[in-house]
């Protein structure tokens, strides 16, 4: 059986011991919770959106239930980290405080969007059906488009039939043109399309104000729309209210924007603004050089650079709070503008301007839905939970990561499993060997009393191949006696070591030298040897990580309720979810879950030493 196998076998064991053992624990709410971690549950709707809502490659329709088993282990090994976390005082570090924050704010201003957009639009049964009936028909049209009102009313008084509006003949001295367009319901300007659709075939519209600028509009004729006649009813309802519903809340949007931000404070320093915009025109266009977009990682790097002086100078004033030169460049960092923005220097600054703008008024709405105390609303509670879970565990693995080291002896043992060629390390050593305990508790007395070393192991030393030479050893490979070579590679020069107990006998050295590592201006080996060391460093990550799980779980207890899981549902379709925020940006719909299986395996009580 291989280990993959095995590991599944286990955990397919623990799910069920766990389900038989604690079903007299689950809560009383037995429909809504499927594993216990410490004090806390996971519930079914966590671990679905979890589940479905995030990249799951790999996962086949034959092997879902392993694959669901493996999620779930892995999200009970976060919220053991979570808590570890918690226990550490982590939840108070303000890296994650200032995360969560955002993700809070994010959240809140999100469910504004619900509350008074979202909630407010109400559709009518007559709007319904009577879309449904346009969207059925698709009208040819010809039209007359001009800047000035004006310039569109006299010329509507002067046409009052088809022929007329056909004989017609533009002069240069109105800002107009002609053109013709098929209407697609959904599609055009909610002002046109009511006009359009509300003239019969050969008639001409009265003046219409849409987009930029007014039109008049014939319908030629009236052709069926195949895409939208041929939906079974119910289907071509449900796009209809899509559609409706989509174009209702943009009004509401923007009578509510109105009104919310109207007594509200938001402004940029003009001076702190021009530095900006002129340092973010010379980096984007820069001759020869080719950048993702205007706001991507590596221009707004190099704009930090040049502004480091100015960084913490104030740049705008949001409500109650300053943002800086260095806030705002953070923020707009990969900040994407839509794909049909072309992008000169003429134009940077009045995108930088825009940009800004949205960023503040999508700020001041979070500052409003925090005063209103959106945060505390149920479902942005639960969401703001599981990303404070996935950051404290996150923050914990920095922490595990941050502490960690590798020596010298280390890195080459590392390097020899890589099967690396390279010049062992050596150390010259004056070491004195006995084989009885009291012998050598005599010579370090002798030692401490003032005997020099030579002196020492001419007396007490049975190692016969370096007496001659006082208990000089020569450089010597450190693998070569693993215990002392290692340890002398650790020492500094004239420090003593020892006694060390050795099968046999007991050795107490001196350090005399060490050479041969690393190799000073070998780019090459200096390469293998970080190559070496992150290897090093990772596997010793994964243990230490793997042995703090294990002790977590054995400390705090984790249940899973086998029959409940095994009855959910899911796909495996791996997707990448977004959620598209009220009053603009996205965020991802659910924290990523970390596929952490190996510690389930492990004995706490046993050595977490790497072997």
């Amino acid at each position: 059986m291989n280990h993959m196998n095995r590991k599944i076998l286990c955990i397919g064991i623990i799910l069920l011991l766990s389900s038989m053992q604690l079903a007299a624990k689950e809560p009383e709410q037995r429909e809504t919770f499927i594993a216990k971690v410490g004090d806390n549950f996971i519930t079914e709707r966590e671990f679905v959106n979890r589940f479905e809502l995030q990249p799951g490659i790999g996962r086949r329709p034959s092997q879902m239930e392993t694959a669901k088993a493996e999620f779930l282990y892995s999200m009970i090994a976060e919220k053991l980290l979570a808590q570890n976390a918690i226990a550490r005082g982590l939840d108070r570090d303000s890296v994650v405080q200032q995360s969560l924050m955002t993700i809070r704010k994010k959240l809140s201003r999100d469910e504004l969007y619900r509350v008074e957009i979202s909630a407010k639009v109400k559709l009518t049964d007559v709007e319904i059906i009577r879309g449904m009936a346009r969207a059925r028909l698709m009208p040819m049209t010809s039209y007359l488009f001009f800047e000035n009102e004006n310039d569109a009313r006299f010329i509507r008084q002067q046409r009052k039939t088809s022929r007329d509006f056909e004989s017609l003949r533009i002069d240069s001295t109105y800002h107009a043109f002609r053109d013709t367009a098929t209407v697609i319901w959904g599609d055009a300007e909610p002002e046109l399309e009511d006009a359009v659709y509300g003239v019969n075939a050969g008639s001409i519209s009265p003046v219409i104000k849409a987009g930029n600028g007014y039109y008049i509009v014939k319908v030629v004729k009236v052709l069926p729309n195949t895409a939208f006649s041929s939906m079974q009813p119910n289907v071509l309802r449900d796009r209809v209210v899509d559609i409706l519903r989509l174009r209702k809340e943009r009004k509401r949007l923007d009578e509510y924007v109105e009104e919310v931000l109207r007594d509200k404070r938001g402004y940029s320093v003009p001076g702190s603004f021009l530095r900006l915009a002129r340092t973010l025109r010379d980096v984007y266009c820069r001759g020869g050089v080719e950048y993702r977009g205007l706001f991507a990682n590596e221009v707004m790097d190099e704009v930090r650079r040049r502004l480091s002086a100015h960084l913490n100078d104030s740049l705008t004033v949001v409500g109650s709070s300053v943002w800086t030169v260095g806030d705002v460049t953070e923020k707009l960092t990969n900040k994407q503008l839509k794909p049909e923005e072309a992008i000169d220097s003429s134009r940077i600054a009045g995108i930088l301007n825009t940009q800004i703008r949205v960023l503040v008024q999508q700020e001041l709405l979070e500052q409003e839905a925090l005063r209103r105390g959106l945060d505390q609303s149920p479902g942005v509670r639960e969401k703001v939970q599981i990303w404070k879970d996935a950051m404290l565990a996150s923050q914990m693995t920095s922490v595990i990561q941050e502490s960690l080291t590798a020596n010298e002896v280390e890195v080459v043992a590392a390097m020899k499993d890589l099967g690396t060629d390279i010049p062992m390390p050596q150390v010259n050593i004056r070491q004195l060997v006995t084989t009885s305990l009291p012998d050598m508790n005599a010579a370090v007395s002798a030692l401490r009393e003032g005997m020099k070393f030579e002196e020492a192991v001419a007396r007490w030393s049975i190692d016969t191949l370096t007496r001659q030479r006082g208990g000089e050893t020569g450089f010597f490979p450190i693998t070569k006696q693993p215990i002392v070579g290692e340890a002398a590679w650790k020492m500094t020069v004239g420090q003593v070591y020892g006694p060390v107990s050795i099968p046999g006998r007991f050795v107490l050295f001196t350090l005399l030298a060490k050479k041969n590592f690393p190799e000073k201006g070998d780019t090459a080996f200096a390469s293998k040897y970080e190559q070496a060391k992150s290897r090093y460093l990772s596997l010793k990550f994964k243990n230490e990580l793997n042995h703090l799980l294990a002790d977590q779980a054995e400390k705090r207890g984790f249940a899973v309720f086998g029959d409940r899981l095994k009855k959910i549902e899911v796909t495996s379709i791996p997707m990448m979810t977004f959620r598209i925020l009220g009053f603009g940006g996205r965020l991802f719909e659910m924290p990523f879950v970390e596929p952490r299986l190996d510690w389930l395996g492990i004995d706490p009580s046993k050595s977490n030493q790497l072997p």
